[in-house]
């Protein structure tokens, strides 16, 4: 396996070195420098000399301090290998919202760094500081900056250095980022089983991909995914037969096979996916093939639920019954491998073995990842590997992604649980794996549908539909188009994972969840589900509130995202719990609603949500020129259309790609004493251009080409 950083960090301690010369104190870590603090002349530092601020050995925790003799500002330089991410060094506490970014910006008061590839977790306290730049730089070595000022003085200014820490203080004990990484592209696509189910024929595949054609794909959606129904009813079929048999056949709903299933979805320019389950259920095959399975402490077969016949997870028995299925798939031309009941081999399967004293929770988990481990090495590296389901810290770092919520279908119960679950596992997100919540039912409450459509696409999960396209009206297909594609969102917080919530959010209602009830009992029957009472009520109770920068070559902007998993009233929100200064002023534009809200300063009015809707808001810092404020494009407003934004000789250029035929809007604010004196699309055709409130400008753009070059002409009247 070929090394991603020369060397295993060390689980010891950073080493300093004093240079009188620049009055810098430096801080080196597995060879090379960490930290640079520099001093200004006439202030006398006071630092812990050699290892003795190593708070516990296991796991490691390094303490660096720093006291001066009297107040002065000093300069920190971190630097870090070239995938680090400004981190908030714990999760979302209360009126905090769930921190996520695409890019490296550096948030307000975000007192955290995370180098990914060396499992570092640097965070500071005890003095004011702030950023110099916006966002993490490269520096010559290829790695990555960043760069703040301190307010030093008698009082400690801390610096906790955590090695290994997902590692080690998480437990992810397979987390090896310094060898292996997941694919970290965002996914989009459709599955076939919430639609179709396991009477899902080569008829609905074709039909579905089709309408995927004409709807989706020109706005991002990449992958069709056949799940449970393609293969034959027994597995494997035949006594004397090969388990390969079972995957690598198709039954007769399927008349051409896996290279017809293949053929028909990438004839319409999509990527093939396919699932696969770990269970084996032919008893006679199991019987025949006894040394290849798992016996119980009675002698008999080891049966589990969900699981069946136990395989044994070791290297003939895996070489002979699974690797062959994989590969023989791949063959076929799957790019996109999605394994099921995973979860069940090992908790409803092998631990069976633990509780008897047969085998060691080690041994166990060893069994489960040479399973995982067998497949991707017959799939390749090139492939999209997902493990379903349950969060299974064996899988890690072999897995692309880790369905992290459990089924879902298009009840309340199970959207909501699906909003939480994303809010409970968005620490790992893009740090061990890509976060599935599983499939995203758009037939369901329109408003419901567009909460977890926004919040799936803006947090960057895996977002797979998951509906019978005849069961969308115009008005899904609009959002779905909004939400197309998923974001390459990473975590912007980390810290231990919060139980203090149910993990299973289920009630004993009718079909439709929490949405059969009304009123008062429909309220508090949200609180319950969430383990809350009605007297408890919070301004943003778990998983409602989230906050996502954009550091992109279009610029910097925030989106805060509200969901209302139980009935949201209307508040004042303060700026700082979205991670922005809260003594700038930011245009603030209402996504869904497509209206500007105007400036804002410190706090931002939100308001009140019924059950299961959301609001999404666009935040752009006033630059005191025209400048972008909102897109209809995307719920991201707009890290997929725009390319570029730009500002020179009183002109405004916007950069943007879209699909072709289609009109899009986008909102200017200009600002008094700016006019508009019109403008040219190259590529497109402006269809309009409306002055709306509070010195907003609407443009609609037609794009009839794929990228359009919008330039609009302003007087400035300060200037004359």
């Amino acid at each position: 396996m070929n090394r991603i950083v020369p060397i295993e960090p060390p689980i010891a301690h950073a080493a300093h070195r004093w240079v009188e010369e620049t009055r810098t104190l430096h801080y080196d870590y597995a060879g090379r420098p960490l930290l640079s603090l520099i001093i200004p002349a006439g202030i006398v530092p006071y630092y812990r000399q050699f290892s003795n601020g190593n708070l516990q050995s296991n796991p490691f925790t390094q303490q660096v301090y720093l006291s001066l003799d009297k107040p002065a500002t000093i300069k920190a330089v971190f630097r870090m290998s070239k995938e680090a991410l400004n981190m908030r060094p714990h999760r979302a506490g209360k009126d905090q919202a769930i921190l996520g970014q695409v890019g490296r910006p550096l948030l307000d008061s975000v007192n955290g760094l995370y180098d990914v590839l060396q499992d570092l977790l640097i965070d500071w306290h005890g003095a004011k500081w702030n950023w110099t730049g916006s966002s993490l730089k490269t520096d010559n070595e290829g790695g990555l900056q960043a760069e703040l000022e301190v307010q030093g003085g008698l009082t400690p200014w801390i610096v906790n250095l955590r090695m290994q820490y997902y590692r080690t203080h998480l437990n992810f004990r397979e987390h090896r980022p310094w060898e292996w990484r997941p694919k970290l592209q965002p996914i989009s696509g459709w599955s076939s089983w919430e639609a179709f189910g396991q009477g899902v024929t080569a008829e609905d595949v074709e039909r579905t991909t089709a309408f995927l054609d004409v709807h989706f794909k020109p706005y991002g959606l990449e992958y069709v995914q056949i799940d449970d129904g393609y293969q034959t009813e027994v597995i494997p079929p035949e006594e004397k037969g090969r388990l390969a048999d079972a995957w690598l056949r198709t039954n007769e709903r399927f008349p051409e096979g896996q290279e017809g299933i293949v053929g028909s979805i990438r004839e319409r320019g999509f990527e093939a996916g396919i699932w696969t389950s770990a269970m084996v259920t032919s008893k006679a095959f199991a019987e025949r093939h006894r040394e290849a399975f798992e016996i119980g402490p009675d002698g008999e077969l080891l049966y589990g639920q969900w699981i069946y016949y136990v395989l044994k997870g070791e290297e003939e028995a895996l070489a002979k019954h699974v690797v062959p299925f994989y590969r023989g798939l791949g063959e076929s031309g799957y790019r996109y491998f999605k394994t099921d009941q995973i979860r069940h081999y090992l908790f409803d399967g092998l631990h069976q073995l633990v509780n008897e004293g047969v085998m060691s929770n080690e041994e166990a988990a060893a069994r489960l990842r040479e399973y995982m481990r067998k497949a991707r090495e017959a799939i390749g590296e090139q492939a999209y590997f997902l493990a379903c389901w349950g969060v299974l810290t064996e899988a890690v770092g072999l897995v692309d992604a880790c369905r992290i919520a459990g089924d879902s279908n298009p009840s309340w119960t199970a959207v909501c649980k699906q909003i939480v679950e994303s809010a409970r596992w968005f620490h790992t997100q893009r740090i061990l794996y890509l976060n599935d919540p599983d499939y995203v039912c758009a037939r369901t409450e329109e408003a419901w549908g567009r909460s977890l459509l926004s919040l799936v696409s803006l947090s960057g999960g895996l977002l797979m539909l998951s509906d019978n396209p005849e069961l969308y009206d115009e008005g899904r297909v609009y959002t779905i188009q909004r939400c197309l594609p998923s974001l390459s969102t990473a975590t912007g917080e980390t810290g231990p994972l919060d139980v203090s919530y149910p993990l299973d959010l289920t009630l004993p209602s009718a079909e439709t969840g929490i949405g059969a009830a009304a009123g008062d009992e429909q309220a508090n029957r949200a609180y319950a589900l969430l383990g809350l009472t009605a007297d408890s009520r919070e301004p943003h109770p778990t998983a409602s509130l989230w906050s996502f920068h954009f550091d992109t070559p279009a610029g910097r902007w925030c989106v805060a995202g509200r969901f209302a998993v139980v009935p949201l009233q209307e508040t004042e929100l303060a700026l700082e719990a979205l991670a922005l200064a809260p003594d700038v002023a930011y245009h603030a534009f209402d996504f869904w609603k497509q209206r500007y809200m105007g400036k804002v300063a410190r706090a931002i009015s939100m308001e009140e949500l019924p059950l299961g809707h959301c609001q999404i808001i666009g935040l752009r810092r006033d630059t005191g020129r025209p400048q972008l404020v909102g897109s209809s494009r995307h719920v991201s407003m707009d890290a997929i259309s725009v390319r570029e934004e730009c500002w020179e000789a009183e002109k405004w250029r916007l950069e943007v790609a879209g699909v072709r035929g289609t009109t899009e809007s986008y909102w200017l604010a200009v600002p008094d004493g700016f006019r508009y004196e019109g403008g040219s699309a190259a590529g497109g055709t402006i269809t309009g251009v409306q002055a709306m409130e509070d010195g907003i400008l609407k443009a609609d753009i037609r794009f009839d080409e794929a990228d359009v070059s919008i330039v609009f002409d302003f007087e400035n009247q300060i200037l004359l």
